[in-house]
């Protein structure tokens, strides 16, 4: 199982990686208000993103007939491009905010992806699901919204809904590796305005390995010159 990773080549001239991270000091109840209020123009702001969650699903490589959760699952973009790829199996959705939940929703309606698609209101804490039913669990630039307490927590969630053969994918803004001018002035930024800015690199590979997940492949780049990595990782 090897490790492989792309990226910018200013990663070379890194010899230190600090993997302690920013909190997010910001209740669940008002990150809801917050993106709900964002949610009729989110994918304005976050078409940068696109790029990466494509390669994350790429990297997810989802099946036929497979059922697959999504944490995060915004205004459906993953979705869409999920129920279309499983056909008769199912994908479900999870976000805390309303507005989200209710674009997604639509979204799907109007590519006539309802019965494949499924989007659920919810912080995640705990996951409302029975254990082991998923054959995949997909999260994209939503780990790092939680508070650093509450990571573990999740992840120890999709693995207990993860079948035995399941895997996730998680797309992340990174401190796994050290971060250049770019992502230490957003994190700086981060920290001065936590209400505004509350998702921050975290070190999302450790994070997973401590949480027993068995990572099978990553991939490093840079996002406005902030590191985003995509992980593959077996339960």
């Amino acid at each position: 199982m090897g490790y492989t990773t792309k990226y910018h080549p200013i990663y070379h001239q890194m010899s230190s990686i600090n993997h302690s991270y920013s909190r997010v000091n910001r209740p669940l109840s008002e990150a809801e208000v917050y993106y709900s209020r964002l949610s009729s123009f989110y994918d304005l702001l976050a078409l940068s993103e696109k790029k990466y969650i494509r390669q994350g699903l790429s990297l997810l490589a989802a099946q036929e007939g497979e059922s697959i959760l999504e944490i995060g699952s915004g205004t459906g973009y993953a979705q869409i491009i999920l129920a279309r790829k499983i056909g008769k199996g199912i994908c479900v959705g999870l976000d805390l905010s309303k507005g989200m939940c209710q674009i997604a929703q639509r979204n799907l309606n109007q590519k006539g992806l309802t019965s494949q698609g499924n989007i659920i209101r919810s912080d995640t804490l705990p996951i409302p699901f029975k254990t082991g039913i998923f054959d995949a669990v997909f999260t994209s630039f939503t780990l790092e919204l939680f508070d650093s307490p509450q990571i573990p927590v999740v992840l120890s969630e999709c693995r207990r809904v993860l079948k035995p053969d399941g895997r996730i994918v998680v797309v992340s803004l990174s401190r796994d590796v050290a971060l250049p001018w770019g992502g230490r002035l957003y994190e700086w930024l981060h920290d001065q305005f936590p209400k505004v800015l509350d998702c921050r690199p975290i070190p999302a590979r450790l994070l997973l390995e401590k949480a027993g997940f068995e990572i099978i492949r990553d991939q490093l780049s840079l996002m406005w010159g902030l590191p985003v990595i995509t992980i593959r990782a077996n339960k």
